[in-house]
């Protein structure tokens, strides 16, 4: 099974404009128009057999609305697997958390250049708590975002500290630890109990670094992902398939330790 834990599509009727933006504003080529639709015929173009949909919500007053369709999305489509979005400003984080596990939603989605927060700010730390107590994963944009200016407000020391103050949370770290900051992923996360996404990676970090920084961490905590539209789903699985790894240690990252992660995450 080959699961894509990082991807991204939008209601038809805001696709156009959102991916248009987005493109814009990072100089990106899209690879899909950004519908589901479009998702859906990029997966069975590449051979995924489910991808996570992970939005973020740019204002509080959005959380409610995204995770509501995040929900009806993963009723729609066994093939897609919804994550759900906070917004650190909102006042009722708990009860869009206690919403997400009724209904079998695994985790959320967390941005903190757009969302303008800091991972390790302690006055976030009730929410987080409360995210682990509840069996969520947190999915962050870690690193730079290229279509956003400084500051970076995910940085893997402040991972590191958010790990620190909260160790039972579940966390993933985009873009292999830290987009553009994989120097400091190396000293201050590489081989701790946080898993990694490949997405958006692998072009910048170069094979041979991305090969070692993989089996430095464990292979197990590395989870295949794509941030699709933004690459193409088809050619990253290829670029995986290359990578100097066993075939059994290859088949882990492009599903087998998400599949594990899902099971685990999962409410009834």
């Amino acid at each position: 099974m080959i699961i894509d834990i990082h991807a991204h599509c939008f209601p038809d009727e805001l696709a156009p404009r959102a991916v248009a933006t987005l493109a814009d504003r990072s100089n990106t080529i899209p690879y899909t128009d950004g519908t589901v639709a479009g998702l859906r015929a990029s997966m069975h173009h590449a051979g995924v057999d489910k991808s996570a949909v992970v939005p973020i919500a740019t204002k509080p007053t959005q959380v409610r609305s995204i995770n509501r369709g995040a929900v009806e999305t993963s009723r729609q489509f066994d093939d897609l697997i919804c994550f759900g979005t906070l917004h650190p400003k909102q006042d009722d984080w708990q009860a869009e958390i206690d919403y997400l596990v009724s209904n079998g939603i695994p985790g959320i989605k967390l941005h903190p250049d757009y969302q303008d927060f800091y991972v390790d700010d302690p006055t976030l730390t009730p929410m987080f708590s409360a995210l682990a107590d509840a069996g969520l994963i947190v999915l962050f944009h870690a690193g730079v975002d290229i279509g956003l200016p400084p500051p970076v407000h995910c940085i893997p020391s402040g991972l590191a500290r958010l790990m620190d103050t909260v160790p039972n949370l579940t966390i993933i770290a985009a873009h292999m630890g830290g987009y553009a900051r994989w120097d400091e992923v190396e000293e201050y996360i590489v081989g701790r109990d946080i898993y990694f996404d490949t997405s958006y990676s692998r072009a910048d970090l170069g094979v041979e670094r991305m090969v070692d920084m993989i089996k430095t961490h464990g292979t197990d905590k590395i989870l295949f992902g794509t941030d699709s539209p933004w690459t193409d789903q088809a050619t990253e699985i290829e670029g995986i398939r290359a990578l100097s790894l066993s075939s059994d240690e290859i088949n882990a990252i492009l599903g087998g330790n998400a599949l594990r992660l899902l099971q685990n995450h999962t409410a009834s």
